[in-house]
């Protein structure tokens, strides 16, 4: 399957087959007690190996994007698969023909020993019945708590582990149940991590749409064609911003482990950010608040992923509105930070960026600055705690920083950096760049 669709899932399932095989000929070699069985061991892992080898062979080419032949691999992975069944059908045959040798042989020394058996049988059940009472009452116990235990985890609660005073397989299944539960439990904070993820990625652009839209029907009424066509021209792109979040969701766990895909280009810091305010302008007017922009167009160019610098945008400028009463004020400045403005700069210019977005906002206390960029992180009931952890985890991987400065009741300023485009380097450090 991995060979026909290139999907790495298939493949990490092939690998985790593979080590189970390996370990049941593990045991069937230590299961096996005469010389016979064993030398028929070893023709079944030689032609399991082969196999095995011709896989990996072949994974290789394609990861590698070799061109193989395709008929060649599959003609030897069915000769190696086939003598591994064959020599395992020979061991199968071996291992009946020694029991029913065995069987043969019990039946003959029963004959013998009827009287034997009688008295065994006597026995066995007057210890049958014995152990049935003990058994009874030493596991009857642990059987109620493991009960009591499936109906708590069916009331959603998972964090409880489950200890049996018990015998060694009553243990073992308690060890069993506490790994369902860990794993019930990590199942229910990645269906909350997703929900919390597409809640973040959907929220903005349908309030954005919602907002043209209303515009949109006053725009109806007073005849204004040019500003119906650009709120038309929003809601298209904020559509088109939906479909690809759709998308993009899905990938937020490669951000986690470092192998996001970024397109990086030389391009215009401040048509991104005048692109980006655009885009939401319709919320401010509607909450009544003032947006001011003071953007230095000749700001040097940069080697960016635009579509990810957008987005930090837009979770920022989305997280000031949040937090801005009525009436307030948000403002976005881009500048070098020493003023200078040259779109060439010299070797003793900065070497990059710095984008600031100041609001008039509730602030953020002193002791939970820190924490504002944790994953789920949420100091207020407003948003789901994702929107900074993204920008941070994004501007990172461009090679600039993230930080606020903040006082309660006084407004917070966030500013990232981007590194200015340059010959000599033409990616941040951090990036990585898809093919």
């Amino acid at each position: 399957m991995y060979i026909v669709t290139k999907d790495g899932d298939f493949h990490r399932q092939f690998i985790e087959i593979e080590k189970y095989t390996n370990k049941d000929l593990i045991e069937l070699k230590l299961i096996s007690t005469d010389t016979e069985k064993l030398q028929q061991i070893y023709p079944i892992k030689s032609a399991y190996a082969s196999y095995i080898s011709v896989v990996k062979e072949e994974v290789r080419c394609v990861t590698s994007r070799i061109d193989y032949d395709f008929k060649t691999y599959e003609k030897a992975k069915e000769l190696f698969f086939e003598n591994t069944i064959h020599h395992l059908d020979h061991l199968t045959r071996t291992a009946e023909n020694a029991i029913q040798d065995k069987i043969e042989l019990s039946a003959e020394i029963g004959s013998q020993t009827s009287r034997i058996v009688a008295i065994l049988t006597i026995v066995s059940l007057i210890m049958g019945l014995f152990i049935a009472f003990f058994n009874a009452r030493t596991i009857n116990r642990p059987l109620l708590s493991l009960i009591k235990g499936t109906k708590r985890i069916a009331r959603g609660h998972f964090d409880k582990d489950l200890t049996l005073p018990s015998p060694p397989e009553i243990h073992e299944l308690a060890q069993a149940f506490n790994h369902m539960c860990d794993r019930l439990q990590e199942l229910d904070e990645m269906k909350a991590d997703l929900i919390a993820h597409i809640s973040h990625e959907f929220r903005t652009p349908l309030a954005i749409i919602r907002e043209a839209a209303s515009l949109q029907r006053d725009c109806i009424a007073k005849g204004s064609v040019d500003q119906q066509r650009r709120l038309l021209a929003i809601m298209e792109e904020e559509c088109e911003r939906l479909i690809s979040s759709a998308t993009r969701i899905l990938n937020l766990s490669r951000m986690d482990a470092g192998m996001m895909d970024y397109h990086m280009e030389k391009s215009s810091l401040p048509q991104l950010i005048e692109g980006s305010a655009s885009k939401i302008e319709p919320l401010f007017k509607n909450n009544n608040i003032s947006l001011r922009l003071n953007v230095d167009r000749n700001l040097p160019s940069v080697f960016m992923d635009a579509q990810k610098i957008g987005q930090v945008m837009e979770n920022l400028l989305d997280n000031a509105l949040k937090f801005t009463p009525e009436g307030g004020e948000i403002s976005i400045t881009a500048s070098v930070p020493d003023g200078k403005s040259s779109a060439h700069p010299s070797k003793h210019d900065p070497p990059f960026i710095r984008v600031s977005i100041s609001d008039t906002g509730c602030g953020i206390p002193e002791e939970h600055i820190q924490d504002v960029f944790d994953k789920f992180k949420k100091l207020h009931e407003k948003g789901t705690g994702l929107g900074l952890y993204i920008a941070k985890q994004m501007i990172s991987a461009h090679g600039g920083d993230l930080w606020v400065t903040s006082k309660a009741g006084e407004g917070s300023t966030f500013f990232f950096t981007v590194p200015v485009f340059s010959h000599s380097s033409c990616s941040p450090p951090d990036a990585r760049l898809s093919p």
